[in-house]
């Protein structure tokens, strides 16, 4: 049984992996489909992402929305959203925004279950935490979880740290439900000690498990799950940026390699996110 708490909409025909520099025309494409799916077809997307993940087969999918525009355009919209059981839409929420308080209230009633922000891609940096704060409480009184991208690099490494904003929100008495996404790569020590001192937050294994493979991150990443408890890690694939079958695949080899048990794996492939879901 597996769950998907990171599934985008793109859907790339075949096996091919984005992170190969012989697709990065594939790779833009999908991109560019990701952050405007509402000049592509906001129903025919979600739709053909709903059905990719319906032949995998998935228990849970939380379908991850990058389009700003989604939640700014929710109202106007000449559909209703009518998601199957198990299936959860998160959407980028745009802080910048004077009416991004609206926003998150729109996309309640449309149905969406989480909200997020994605600091590199955003370009968030402490001088927007204070309006990200306001903003997360209100989804926490709406029962809305939050999610933060903690993917590490780009050039602004140094300036923009997912990492550091769910720091700010759990310092500021943010008590909803926090899924800090990728982990943080190299930064899963900073990730460990949050959730040490934190009971909110959760540690999403996506992207991160793929593109750390070989390195000490995954040392760093199986000490951190001993710290915390496994219990508090989800699967994700990220995909198609990192092929959903390859994601489950590393997941495997990470499993061997740290001789998880079989509850365990269980446990992190399905009851982790339904756990997180339920809470």
């Amino acid at each position: 049984m597996i769950s998907d708490c990171n599934f985008h909409l793109p859907i790339i025909a075949g096996s091919v992996d984005l992170q190969l520099v012989e697709n990065k025309v594939i790779l833009d494409n999908a991109i560019d489909i990701e952050f405007n799916i509402c000049r592509y077809g906001v129903l025919d997307t979600l739709t053909t992402a709903i059905n990719k993940a319906g032949s995998l087969s998935l228990s849970l999918v939380n379908f991850m929305i990058l389009d700003s525009d989604f939640a700014k355009k929710i109202n106007v919209f000449d559909f209703k959203l009518e998601l199957k059981d198990g299936h959860y839409l998160t959407v980028l929420i745009d802080p910048y925004d004077e009416n991004a308080l609206e926003h998150i209230n729109s996309a309640e009633r449309f149905g969406v279950s989480g909200i997020k922000f994605h600091p590199y891609l955003q370009k968030l940096d402490s001088k927007i935490y204070d309006v990200i704060g306001k903003l997360a409480k209100v989804a926490e009184s709406k029962s809305m979880w939050v999610a933060i991208d903690c993917s590490y690099g780009s050039d602004e490494l140094y300036k923009i740290n997912g990492v550091e904003l769910c720091a700010f929100l759990l310092h500021s008495g943010y008590k909803g439900k926090l899924l800090s996404l990728h982990f943080g790569g190299p930064r899963i020590f900073d990730v460990m000690s949050l959730m040490a001192q934190h009971n909110n937050i959760y540690a999403d294994l996506s992207f991160s498990l793929s593109y750390w493979k070989g390195s000490s991150v995954w040392n760093d990443l199986y000490f951190a799950m001993t710290r915390v408890g496994t219990h508090r890690f989800i699967f994700g694939s990220d995909q198609p940026f990192i092929q959903f079958e390859k994601a489950v695949s590393d997941f495997n080899d990470f499993a061997e390699e740290y001789s998880l048990s079989e509850e365990v794996i269980k446990s992190l492939m399905h009851n982790n996110f339904h756990d997180f879901l339920s809470r």
